[in-house]
């Protein structure tokens, strides 16, 4: 490209200095369509990151509206029997209470597209809080969609460990 625009210039030619625009134009146009563009991972993990932050700030309400009223909770594996919405609700407002956080480091965030309208990410996080015994290593699972109303909201969360063990409802 810099030597069709040099030759382009001492020649006086457009023909050079057209064929030096052509890809930078290019370039330009595929930088902005990648920075305009939001895939269904990043969206999630944006998500996510509302969510923690909602959490560590004991904000439960703010936690809450990261949530689809069809959410629900599974401990250890997806597979597992969930508790539905008025649980997750009661988990969080523990945040702001008994389990407030007291710290908190994010690990590890993976987010993957799973379809046009959803996400999922893995999430690992050293979080100490009022109630623990030091900094406790969790791992969590999320599966973010977008909803009718194009709000993305976490429809299911999966509690996959808490140190090394498989984590109880009880913990909450």
């Amino acid at each position: 490209m810099g030597i069709c625009i040099l030759i382009g210039l001492r020649q006086g030619s457009f023909k050079w200095l057209a064929s030096a625009a052509a890809p930078i134009i290019g370039i330009v146009i595929t930088i902005a369509v990648a920075w305009i563009t939001v895939t269904p991972a990043q969206h999630a993990s944006g998500v996510v990151e509302t969510l923690v932050a909602a959490a560590v700030a004991g904000n439960p309400k703010a936690a809450m509206a990261c949530f689809s009223q069809n959410a629900t909770i599974h401990m250890g594996a997806p597979q597992q029997p969930g508790d539905d919405y008025s649980r997750i609700d009661r988990a969080f407002d523990s945040f702001a209470n008994r389990h407030r956080i007291e710290s908190n480091t994010i690990a590890a965030l993976t987010a993957v597209t799973t379809s046009d309208d959803s996400g999922s990410v893995d999430l690992a996080c050293r979080t100490r809080t009022a109630s623990s015994y030091g900094t406790v290593p969790t791992r969590w699972s999320f599966e973010v969609v977008r909803e009718k109303d194009g709000v993305w909201r976490i429809l299911r969360i999966t509690w996959l460990r808490v140190g090394s063990e498989k984590p109880s409802l009880s913990l909450l």
